[in-house]
């Protein structure tokens, strides 16, 4: 499983990034610092190889939430978590109603987003095919 951070700090990118890819089954963490970057990796994405988005609200430009229901048109395959700093109430309930699957805030939520990270890498990880004589 792929997975894709986008979020316009270079630092909160690195760190997951280093974070999840220690997770048994991903494959590998694409970055992302604006909406429009993040379009482009899933549009040059052919395989379908991304199935985990975490996605920061406030970002230059179009933000988190325009850019979630943008993915979730085109791509509604693709599991989001919006990882935020503006984890209040009204975001939230924006953020869950725009399709977003899960919502954490960055200052408290971390192993929560790990735990999900692991869940579904273990859903979408599938062992190499034996081969029997």
């Amino acid at each position: 499983m792929q997975l894709m951070v986008v979020d316009d700090s270079a630092l909160v990118r690195e760190r997951l990034a280093h974070l999840l890819c220690g997770i048994a089954g991903v494959q590998g963490v694409l970055q992302a610092e604006s909406a429009q970057q993040a379009l482009r990796l899933l549009q040059a994405d052919t395989a379908g190889a991304v199935r985990f988005i975490v996605l920061d609200i406030e970002m230059p430009g179009e933000n988190g939430l325009q850019l979630l229901q943008r993915i979730k048109a085109s791509r509604s395959d693709v599991r989001i978590a919006m990882f935020t700093q503006h984890a209040n109430s009204q975001h939230r309930a924006r953020g869950l109603h725009g399709g977003a699957d899960y919502f954490f805030d960055k200052s408290s939520d971390i192993d929560q987003l790990e735990t999900v990270v692991r869940q579904l890498a273990a859903q979408f990880h599938c062992p190499a095919p034996l081969n029997l004589p």
